[in-house]
Protein backbone atom coordinates (compact mmCIF):
# COMPACT_ATOMS: atom_id res chain seq x y z
CA UNK A 1 0.00 0.00 0.00
CA UNK A 2 1.42 3.70 -0.83
CA UNK A 3 2.71 5.99 1.56
CA UNK A 4 0.41 8.69 0.64
CA UNK A 5 -2.75 6.19 1.27
CA UNK A 6 -1.44 5.64 4.30
CA UNK A 7 -1.32 9.47 5.13
CA UNK A 8 -4.77 9.80 3.94
CA UNK A 9 -6.10 7.22 5.93
CA UNK A 10 -4.52 9.11 9.04
CA UNK A 11 -6.50 12.43 7.88
CA UNK A 12 -9.35 10.74 7.56
CA UNK A 13 -9.29 9.30 11.38
CA UNK A 14 -8.05 12.73 12.49
CA UNK A 15 -11.33 14.31 10.82
CA UNK A 16 -13.90 11.60 12.18
CA UNK A 17 -11.68 11.24 16.01
CA UNK A 18 -11.11 14.90 16.26
CA UNK A 19 -12.81 16.98 14.06
CA UNK A 20 -14.86 20.33 14.89
CA UNK A 21 -19.06 18.99 14.42
CA UNK A 22 -20.76 21.42 12.27
CA UNK A 23 -24.02 22.38 10.77
CA UNK A 24 -23.67 23.14 7.25
CA UNK A 25 -25.90 23.80 4.35
CA UNK A 26 -26.09 20.31 3.35
CA UNK A 27 -25.96 18.63 6.85
CA UNK A 28 -23.65 17.68 9.41
CA UNK A 29 -19.85 17.31 9.11
CA UNK A 30 -17.21 16.90 11.21
CA UNK A 31 -14.31 19.52 9.85
CA UNK A 32 -10.58 20.03 10.53
CA UNK A 33 -8.92 23.12 8.47
CA UNK A 34 -5.38 23.67 6.49
CA UNK A 35 -4.52 19.96 5.65
CA UNK A 36 -1.65 18.73 3.66
CA UNK A 37 -0.85 15.80 1.69
CA UNK A 38 1.41 15.01 -0.57
CA UNK A 39 1.14 12.35 -3.45
CA UNK A 40 4.80 11.27 -4.76
CA UNK A 41 4.84 10.01 -8.66
CA UNK A 42 8.35 10.77 -9.56
CA UNK A 43 8.73 8.57 -12.68
CA UNK A 44 8.21 5.82 -11.78
CA UNK A 45 4.77 5.03 -13.38
CA UNK A 46 3.13 4.11 -9.78
CA UNK A 47 -0.36 5.67 -9.76
CA UNK A 48 -1.97 6.95 -6.98
CA UNK A 49 -5.46 5.57 -5.89
CA UNK A 50 -7.12 3.92 -3.43
CA UNK A 51 -6.80 -0.02 -2.84
CA UNK A 52 -8.20 0.29 1.13
CA UNK A 53 -11.56 0.55 -0.83
CA UNK A 54 -12.44 0.07 -4.33
CA UNK A 55 -12.45 2.88 -6.45
CA UNK A 56 -14.57 3.57 -9.96
CA UNK A 57 -11.87 5.78 -11.61
CA UNK A 58 -13.26 6.23 -14.91
CA UNK A 59 -15.53 8.32 -13.80
CA UNK A 60 -12.60 10.82 -13.11
CA UNK A 61 -10.86 10.40 -16.26
CA UNK A 62 -14.08 11.29 -17.84
CA UNK A 63 -14.67 14.34 -15.81
CA UNK A 64 -10.84 15.67 -16.94
CA UNK A 65 -11.93 15.17 -20.43
CA UNK A 66 -14.49 17.20 -20.20
CA UNK A 67 -12.98 20.02 -17.91
CA UNK A 68 -10.35 20.00 -20.75
CA UNK A 69 -13.00 21.19 -23.27
CA UNK A 70 -14.60 23.77 -21.29
CA UNK A 71 -18.05 21.73 -20.15
CA UNK A 72 -21.10 23.67 -20.81
CA UNK A 73 -24.00 20.91 -20.27
CA UNK A 74 -24.14 17.25 -18.75
CA UNK A 75 -23.84 15.62 -22.45
CA UNK A 76 -20.37 16.93 -22.20
CA UNK A 77 -19.46 14.97 -19.11
CA UNK A 78 -21.35 11.89 -19.75
CA UNK A 79 -19.12 11.57 -23.62
CA UNK A 80 -16.82 11.15 -21.71
CA UNK A 81 -18.63 8.42 -19.20
CA UNK A 82 -18.51 10.91 -16.32
CA UNK A 83 -22.01 10.36 -15.03
CA UNK A 84 -22.64 12.51 -12.03
CA UNK A 85 -22.30 15.84 -12.75
CA UNK A 86 -26.48 15.87 -13.46
CA UNK A 87 -27.13 16.50 -9.26
CA UNK A 88 -25.75 20.45 -9.95
CA UNK A 89 -27.56 20.26 -13.54
CA UNK A 90 -30.75 22.29 -14.58
CA UNK A 91 -33.62 20.69 -15.68
CA UNK A 92 -32.57 21.32 -19.05
CA UNK A 93 -29.29 20.09 -18.46
CA UNK A 94 -26.80 22.65 -19.25
CA UNK A 95 -24.52 23.75 -16.39
CA UNK A 96 -22.30 26.90 -15.25
CA UNK A 97 -19.28 25.90 -14.00
CA UNK A 98 -15.54 27.43 -14.36
CA UNK A 99 -13.87 24.20 -13.82
CA UNK A 100 -12.09 23.93 -17.43
CA UNK A 101 -13.85 27.68 -18.51
CA UNK A 102 -12.09 29.97 -16.37
CA UNK A 103 -8.38 27.45 -17.26
CA UNK A 104 -9.11 28.51 -20.55
CA UNK A 105 -9.60 32.14 -20.18
CA UNK A 106 -7.31 35.06 -20.36
CA UNK A 107 -4.85 32.37 -22.25
CA UNK A 108 -3.97 30.71 -18.82
CA UNK A 109 -3.19 27.56 -20.18
CA UNK A 110 -1.20 29.31 -23.80
CA UNK A 111 0.97 30.92 -20.97
CA UNK A 112 1.40 27.85 -18.84
CA UNK A 113 2.62 26.36 -21.82
CA UNK A 114 4.98 29.23 -23.52
CA UNK A 115 6.86 28.48 -19.51
CA UNK A 116 7.29 24.82 -19.76
CA UNK A 117 8.59 25.06 -23.17
CA UNK A 118 10.63 28.17 -22.95
CA UNK A 119 11.18 29.48 -19.51
CA UNK A 120 10.87 25.97 -16.71
CA UNK A 121 11.96 28.04 -13.86
CA UNK A 122 9.23 30.73 -14.56
CA UNK A 123 7.46 31.55 -10.70
CA UNK A 124 4.16 32.13 -12.62
CA UNK A 125 3.40 28.75 -14.09
CA UNK A 126 -0.40 28.57 -12.44
CA UNK A 127 -3.91 28.09 -13.25
CA UNK A 128 -6.69 29.65 -11.18
CA UNK A 129 -10.15 28.41 -11.34
CA UNK A 130 -11.89 31.07 -9.14
CA UNK A 131 -13.17 34.11 -10.42
CA UNK A 132 -14.66 36.24 -7.75
CA UNK A 133 -17.43 38.14 -9.89
CA UNK A 134 -19.16 34.79 -11.19
CA UNK A 135 -19.81 32.88 -7.99
CA UNK A 136 -23.93 33.70 -7.65
CA UNK A 137 -23.97 32.74 -11.19
CA UNK A 138 -22.46 29.53 -11.25
CA UNK A 139 -24.07 26.26 -10.42
CA UNK A 140 -20.67 25.05 -8.55
CA UNK A 141 -18.26 26.68 -7.31
CA UNK A 142 -14.76 25.16 -7.68
CA UNK A 143 -13.82 23.10 -4.90
CA UNK A 144 -10.24 22.71 -6.33
CA UNK A 145 -9.61 25.62 -7.65
CA UNK A 146 -5.67 26.99 -7.80
CA UNK A 147 -2.90 24.88 -9.61
CA UNK A 148 0.95 26.12 -9.58
CA UNK A 149 3.58 23.74 -11.68
CA UNK A 150 7.03 23.47 -10.91
CA UNK A 151 9.76 22.11 -12.91
CA UNK A 152 12.46 19.95 -10.97
CA UNK A 153 16.11 18.86 -11.60
CA UNK A 154 15.19 19.95 -15.24
CA UNK A 155 13.16 16.70 -15.59
CA UNK A 156 9.78 16.31 -13.04
CA UNK A 157 6.98 18.36 -13.19
CA UNK A 158 5.57 19.08 -9.59
CA UNK A 159 2.34 20.18 -8.85
CA UNK A 160 0.94 22.52 -6.01
CA UNK A 161 -2.59 22.02 -5.44
CA UNK A 162 -5.26 24.13 -3.59
CA UNK A 163 -9.00 22.88 -2.69
CA UNK A 164 -11.12 24.86 -0.79
CA UNK A 165 -13.94 22.60 -0.01
CA UNK A 166 -12.43 18.67 0.73
CA UNK A 167 -15.50 16.04 0.63
CA UNK A 168 -12.55 13.78 2.13
CA UNK A 169 -14.53 9.95 1.54
CA UNK A 170 -15.83 10.56 -1.71
CA UNK A 171 -14.53 13.70 -3.88
CA UNK A 172 -11.01 13.46 -2.37
CA UNK A 173 -9.85 10.09 -3.50
CA UNK A 174 -11.01 11.34 -7.02
CA UNK A 175 -9.81 14.10 -7.11
CA UNK A 176 -6.32 12.59 -6.34
CA UNK A 177 -6.46 10.39 -9.70
CA UNK A 178 -8.00 13.58 -11.13
CA UNK A 179 -4.74 15.48 -10.14
CA UNK A 180 -2.23 12.79 -10.88
CA UNK A 181 -4.03 12.40 -14.25
CA UNK A 182 -3.86 15.40 -15.37
CA UNK A 183 -0.38 15.95 -14.13
CA UNK A 184 0.46 12.88 -16.21
CA UNK A 185 -0.49 13.85 -19.59
CA UNK A 186 1.20 18.15 -19.12
CA UNK A 187 4.14 16.49 -18.36
CA UNK A 188 4.04 14.47 -21.39
CA UNK A 189 3.74 16.70 -23.72
CA UNK A 190 6.80 18.42 -22.39
CA UNK A 191 9.06 15.38 -22.18
CA UNK A 192 9.09 15.81 -18.34
CA UNK A 193 7.88 12.92 -15.92
CA UNK A 194 5.04 13.70 -13.10
CA UNK A 195 6.48 14.83 -10.19
CA UNK A 196 5.02 15.32 -6.51
CA UNK A 197 1.67 16.66 -6.10
CA UNK A 198 1.54 18.84 -2.84
CA UNK A 199 -2.18 19.19 -2.03
CA UNK A 200 -3.55 22.08 -0.27
CA UNK A 201 -6.75 21.28 1.36
CA UNK A 202 -8.91 23.97 3.21
CA UNK A 203 -12.35 22.48 4.74
CA UNK A 204 -11.37 19.14 5.12
CA UNK A 205 -14.91 17.65 6.19
CA UNK A 206 -16.84 14.27 6.23
CA UNK A 207 -20.11 13.94 6.31
CA UNK A 208 -22.41 12.24 9.10
CA UNK A 209 -23.90 9.98 6.89
CA UNK A 210 -20.10 8.68 6.15
CA UNK A 211 -18.94 8.35 9.69
CA UNK A 212 -19.40 4.66 9.38
CA UNK A 213 -17.84 4.26 6.31
CA UNK A 214 -14.66 6.08 7.54
CA UNK A 215 -14.09 3.70 10.64
CA UNK A 216 -14.21 1.01 8.35
CA UNK A 217 -12.18 2.52 6.00
CA UNK A 218 -9.63 3.36 8.50
CA UNK A 219 -9.74 -0.09 9.85
CA UNK A 220 -9.12 -1.89 6.76
CA UNK A 221 -6.03 -0.32 5.77
CA UNK A 222 -4.36 -0.85 9.66
CA UNK A 223 -5.23 -4.32 9.27
CA UNK A 224 -4.20 -4.92 5.36
CA UNK A 225 -1.23 -4.23 3.34
CA UNK A 226 -1.36 -4.68 -0.54
CA UNK A 227 1.93 -5.69 -1.53
CA UNK A 228 1.29 -5.07 -5.23
CA UNK A 229 1.54 -1.11 -6.36
CA UNK A 230 -0.67 0.18 -9.03
CA UNK A 231 0.75 1.06 -12.24
CA UNK A 232 -0.29 3.02 -15.50
CA UNK A 233 0.44 3.64 -19.24
CA UNK A 234 -0.34 6.57 -20.92
CA UNK A 235 -0.14 6.02 -24.41
CA UNK A 236 0.04 9.17 -26.16
CA UNK A 237 3.62 10.63 -27.11
CA UNK A 238 5.75 13.73 -26.68
CA UNK A 239 4.20 16.82 -27.78
CA UNK A 240 0.49 16.21 -27.74
CA UNK A 241 -1.32 18.80 -26.54
CA UNK A 242 -2.96 17.88 -23.23
CA UNK A 243 -5.92 19.41 -23.32
CA UNK A 244 -6.58 16.57 -26.06
CA UNK A 245 -6.59 13.73 -23.11
CA UNK A 246 -9.55 11.10 -23.73
CA UNK A 247 -10.13 8.61 -20.77
CA UNK A 248 -8.73 5.58 -23.34
CA UNK A 249 -5.29 7.49 -23.14
CA UNK A 250 -4.21 6.13 -20.04
CA UNK A 251 -4.47 1.98 -18.17
CA UNK A 252 -4.37 1.31 -14.71
CA UNK A 253 -2.81 -2.17 -14.28
CA UNK A 254 -1.88 -3.82 -11.00
CA UNK A 255 -4.85 -2.72 -8.98
CA UNK A 256 -5.87 -4.95 -6.35
CA UNK A 257 -8.22 -3.33 -3.76
CA UNK A 258 -10.49 -4.35 -0.64
CA UNK A 259 -14.29 -3.86 -1.96
CA UNK A 260 -16.62 -0.81 -2.52
CA UNK A 261 -17.35 1.22 0.12
CA UNK A 262 -21.48 2.56 0.40
CA UNK A 263 -20.98 6.21 0.00
CA UNK A 264 -24.08 8.56 -0.60
CA UNK A 265 -22.98 11.26 -2.67
CA UNK A 266 -23.83 15.09 -0.43
CA UNK A 267 -24.79 17.69 -3.04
Amino acid sequence: MQQYEKDYAELVSRIVNEGETRQTRNGETRSLFGEMLTVPMNGDESFPILQGRKMYYKGALGELAAILRKPTCIADFERWGCNYWKLWAKADGSINVDYGNAWHADDQIERLKASLQLNPTDRRMIISGWRPDRLSELDLPCCHLLYQFYVREGKYLDMMWYQRSVDTMIGLPSDIIFAATWLIAIATEFGLLPGTIKMSLGDCHIYKEHYEAAYEYIERVDYTDFHTVPKYYYRKPIGVDFCTFEPDDITITNYTSHDKLNLELKV
